[in-house]
């Protein structure tokens, strides 16, 4: 087993080394390059790495990485002030994306409880590509960037009960009942509790004990080990990964070792958030997009334009300005991580028909691939 997952990685190393030389060589943005990799070297195409499986772990810290470094960008009392983008325009996105897919889905015949999930998947946003494209363009500080972060934090918010759901379907076929909501939402409040008392009580103690040693190495083990902790606790909690990294990072941006920490955390979120993209290539399926290609295409083209328009009203809603509502809705238009493992939980069961969910799957990650 461990052979073949070392042999697995190898190849997929080998062949972004290849693709991304050529990719820097046309200056194509990298993301292309690690799509490409995936897609060829994937279960669809030459099989060479049969199963996605084997780097989908690795991919999900790289985008932990992510997540918690753009956390040190944020503070404590800025995500306080941002609680009309994370609760107003970022619920609002949700609800009424959720609404518009989920109803489009059950106006097809599809089983009401599969529709929601449908239209939560096709209402989340990729937090990986977004913020590496911000953060490529230099515009994470702007205010547009501010408004795509806060319908992301959302986003993740709305992750947990929409899986607990696809994962209801995807054993029993049957809806849960009220409870497993209030069961979510108290595992989020404990989670989101415990993650900010006890960093906001030990982080910094912690790293000026660490400091005094003057160890590069201990410094980035103990960087890596409380991001990951913080992650592992949220996962725990039935929340994302990524949330437990975001509250991480934002922790320690009130700390003195912000700088530091950004600079022995950046290899580590470079080389495994090229796994992620790699992960999502993996599920392109070519042969699916040849013989489905006018339905991949026509569900393509009803994700960007409905959720770019939906995003765009909500936003200019907030702040009366069109150029901005409009690079938010941009932004934030393609599918998303989160959208993936929903749609991927509706195959293990009978709620939907697989096709359609292939079909979903290939323009979602196509999505990907134009944003």
């Amino acid at each position: 087993m461990a052979h073949d997952f070392l042999s697995q990685i190898l190849i997929l190393l080998a062949g972004s080394l290849l693709v991304l030389s050529l990719v820097r060589r046309f200056k194509l943005p990298p993301i292309l390059g690690y799509l490409l990799v995936g897609m060829v070297l994937g279960p669809h195409a030459l099989g060479l790495v049969p199963s996605v499986t084997s780097v989908q772990v690795l991919a999900e810290i790289g985008v932990v990485f992510l997540v918690f470094t753009l956390g040190l960008e944020f503070s404590l009392g800025r995500m306080v002030a941002m609680k009309s983008e994370v609760l107003g325009i970022g619920g609002l996105q949700v609800l009424l994306c959720g609404l518009a897919f989920g109803g489009m889905a059950f106006a097809f015949g599809v089983h009401a409880g599969a529709a929601i999930v449908i239209g939560g998947a096709l209402a989340m946003s990729s937090t990986a590509i977004v913020l590496r494209q911000l953060g490529d363009q230099m515009e994470l500080t702007r205010t547009h960037a501010r408004l795509a972060l806060g319908i992301l934090l959302f986003q993740d918010l709305a992750f947990a009960p929409l899986l607990a759901l696809a994962t209801a379907l995807s054993v029993t076929g049957d809806v849960p009942g009220p409870l497993w909501l209030l069961s979510m939402a108290g595992r989020g409040l404990v989670a989101l509790v415990v993650v900010l008392v006890v960093g906001r009580w030990l982080l910094r103690p912690l790293f000026r004990e660490i400091a005094h040693h003057r160890s590069t190495e201990v410094f980035t083990l103990t960087v890596l080990f409380v991001s990951l902790l913080a992650a592992w606790a949220t996962d725990r909690m039935g929340l994302s990964m990524a949330l437990g990294g975001f509250l991480a990072g934002m922790l320690l941006a009130e700390t003195e070792f912000k700088h530091q920490t950004e600079a022995v955390i950046k290899p580590f979120q470079d080389i495994l958030l090229g796994l992620f993209f790699v992960s999502v290539g993996m599920l392109l399926d070519l042969r699916l997009l040849l013989t489905q290609l006018p339905l991949v295409l026509l569900l393509i083209a009803a994700l960007l334009l409905i959720k770019a328009t939906i995003v765009a009203l909500v936003v200019r809603r907030f702040v009366p300005n069109n150029r901005k509502a409009l690079r938010t809705a941009i932004a934030v238009s393609m599918g998303g991580e989160f959208g993936f493992a929903l749609l991927t939980l509706l195959l293990r069961g009978d709620a939907v028909d697989h096709r359609i969910v292939q079909a979903l799957l290939t323009a979602v990650a196509l999505s990907m691939l134009l944003g």
